[in-house]
C-alpha cells in the first residue's frame, strides 16, 4: 500500500489495469483508472482503428450480449 496519492498514482501510470490503495491522513483510498473514450474521438475513428468485422454472425453476437446481461458482464475492446 502507498503512502501518499502521489505514490499511488505513480504505480497506476505504471500499471494502468490494476487500482492501487494509499493510506491518506488514516484514510485507506482507492485509485484506478476509469474506462471511457479518448477526448475528441468520433464513433467513425473508433470504428476505424477496430478495422473491419471479421467475426461472430448477428446470431451469435446478440447471444453473447444476452449472456452479459444475464452474468451483469462487460467485454473490453483493446486499444479504444
Amino acid at each position: 500500500m502507498a503512502k501518499t496519492l502521489d505514490e499511488a498514482l505513480s504505480q497506476l501510470k505504471r500499471d494502468p489495469a490494476h487500482p492501487f490503495r494509499a493510506n491518506v491522513e488514516g484514510m485507506t483510498v482507492e485509485v484506478r483508472v476509469v474506462g471511457g473514450t479518448r477526448p475528441g474521438i468520433s464513433a467513425a475513428d473508433a470504428f476505424a482503428i477496430v478495422g473491419p468485422w471479421t467475426g461472430e454472425t448477428t446470431d451469435e453476437i446478440l447471444a453473447i450480449l444476452a449472456e452479459g446481461r444475464r452474468k451483469g458482464l462487460h467485454r473490453e475492446v483493446s486499444g479504444l
